[in-house]
């Protein structure tokens, strides 16, 4: 494995999910664009927010001008990120989206309240599931977990764009 395909821990911002209501969305900002540039928005950890946050992800990106090949792997791996936060993350929690791209790379953040690390598996192809951070790991080109002080953690992937 090359060292720029290796799970790095990020230095950079992270979405923390904070001041959630009963149903685990922000009600004070449930979608925004940070000061450096970042869009996120903030689902509730059901399952119909996998498709929800993956059509947000790609259109984020695609408005950013990430279009092409690059726009559908970054559609691929951000539902691998939402399925295991939705699965992971905690039950009933929120789950926090972040997109940010620069004119040569695009990070996707997903955050939620497990405390579970994600784990690479490399999974017999006759089993039903399990490749999923295989496929993050594979099609990246970086990628990582922040774990967050007060709980929960922050999965994010990077694409550097001149790869496609």
């Amino acid at each position: 494995m090359s060292p720029d395909r290796a799970r790095r821990t990020s230095t950079g911002s992270t979405l923390r999910l904070v001041g959630q209501d009963a149903s685990g969305v922000d009600d004070d900002a449930p979608l925004g664009t940070g000061e450096d540039g970042v869009e996120s928005i903030v689902l509730p950890g059901q399952r119909q927010s996998v498709g929800m946050g993956r059509h947000w992800v790609v259109r984020t990106a695609a408005e950013g001008g990430v279009v092409g090949m690059a726009n559908q792997v970054v559609e691929l791996l951000s539902s691998e990120l939402l399925a295991n936060a939705v699965l992971h993350g905690g039950e009933g929690g929120a789950i926090g989206v972040q997109v940010r791209h620069t004119a040569t790379t695009v990070r996707v953040s997903v955050s939620d309240g497990g405390s579970l690390a994600p784990v690479v598996l490399h999974r017999e192809p006759s089993a039903p599931s399990g490749r999923g951070m295989a496929i993050v790991e594979a099609m990246s080109t970086r990628w990582g977990v922040d774990d967050h002080a007060e709980g929960g953690k922050t999965v994010w992937f990077e694409l550097d764009l001149d790869d496609f």
